[in-house]
């Protein structure tokens, strides 16, 4: 991000009166989607969004499976859309979510702007390059509103060579779902925890560094990282590898809840909308696609074991806690995963 945005948002970086600054993630989202600003229709002269949330949420009611479900729908612009994820993630508790060790750079007092600046530039990327939550298996937001991010969802629907409106019903469909399934602590809970854990040792080589600046006399905020060199060694992305298992397995979740809530739709096409495999993207989430696909079989094969054997749990109660969500090794040995929660296996 450009010097300049971080001087307009200074003020805004000293301000912490809650675990998490909203302001500064807000403005940080809405700088990523500076250039997206458009109003768009519930229904156009081909689709009308409204009518197919309407099926959907007619056949959960008759399902009666999901408790906490969206209640209307909104057509966004990707700007709106991070605004609105923000907005769906502020029920989490996010005190004990220390992405940075604040003591390590001198910068303990603004802990809550430094996450912040981090859940402001995910709802950005997520915003302006991801069709909704379930792209990713997140089961983060808890939201009475479905919001569609329209630009990046059309583009999704035009990568397949299939009915328009079913594939639109398929993504609403999967989007429900994921939305529905907010209600859970866990999975949120559950990837952090992993995360924490890789940054161990990136924290404790941050203690051992003396940043090149007074944190008490600084105008510019991205100075923080320009001031650390030592920093550009570290490799970001793999610490972040132990958070696409538990993703995939997220992702398996919501398409097999998605399969069993609207029996009008065809199966296949809810794998196919969901394979992060069959379209090629070399744009900014191509990475993250390739990293969480590897897991999909695993996470597939897990809950196909969890139906063909004599548990006693449901994949609500698995997500409800974060004792009970299965680690890498355990997706790949799921005989393994029931031996630790006391299940009979098949």
């Amino acid at each position: 991000m450009s010097d300049d945005i971080f001087s307009q948002l200074f003020n805004l970086f000293n301000s912490d009166d809650e675990n998490v600054n909203w302001k500064l993630a807000e403005q940080i989202s809405n700088h990523i989607n500076k250039e997206s600003q458009t109003d768009y229709l519930l229904s156009n002269q081909d689709l009308n969004y409204q009518e197919i949330f309407r099926v959907i949420q007619l056949s959960d009611e008759h399902k009666g499976e999901l408790s906490d479900t969206p209640k209307e729908v909104a057509v966004l612009d990707s700007k709106d859309y991070g605004n609105w994820f923000l907005n769906s993630i502020k029920h989490f508790d996010f005190s004990d979510l220390q992405m940075i060790d604040g003591n390590a750079l001198g910068m303990a007092a603004n802990q809550s702007s430094l996450i912040g600046m981090q859940l402001g530039n995910i709802a950005g990327f997520l915003s302006k390059n991801t069709w909704g939550l379930s792209h990713f298996g997140i089961i983060l937001p808890k939201n009475d509103k479905l919001a569609i991010n329209k630009n990046n969802f059309d583009l999704r629907i035009e990568q397949f060579e299939i009915d328009s409106k079913e594939a639109t019903m398929a993504l609403m469909l999967l989007e429900f779902v994921s939305l529905s399934l907010g209600e859970y602590s866990a999975p949120f809970k559950y990837v952090v925890s992993q995360m924490k854990k890789s940054n161990e040792e990136l924290l404790k080589q941050i203690k051992d560094i003396e940043p090149n600046f007074d944190s008490s006399n600084f105008s510019n905020p991205e100075e923080i990282m320009q001031n650390i060199p030592q920093l550009n060694n570290f490799d970001m992305e793999s610490m972040l590898d132990v958070i696409f298992a538990p993703l995939s397995f997220y992702r398996s979740i919501i398409k097999y809840l998605a399969k069993n809530t609207l029996d009008i739709l065809d199966p296949s096409v809810i794998d196919l909308v969901m394979d992060l495999g069959l379209v090629s993207n070399q744009g900014p989430t191509s990475d993250f696609e390739i990293k969480i696909s590897k897991y999909d079989d695993a996470s597939d094969s897990f809950i196909k074991f969890l139906n063909e054997s004599s548990n006693q749990l449901s994949l609500y109660e698995i997500i409800a806690d974060i004792n009970l969500i299965p680690t890498v090794d355990e997706l790949n040995d799921p005989i393994s995963w029931a031996a630790r929660t006391s299940l009979p296996p098949i």
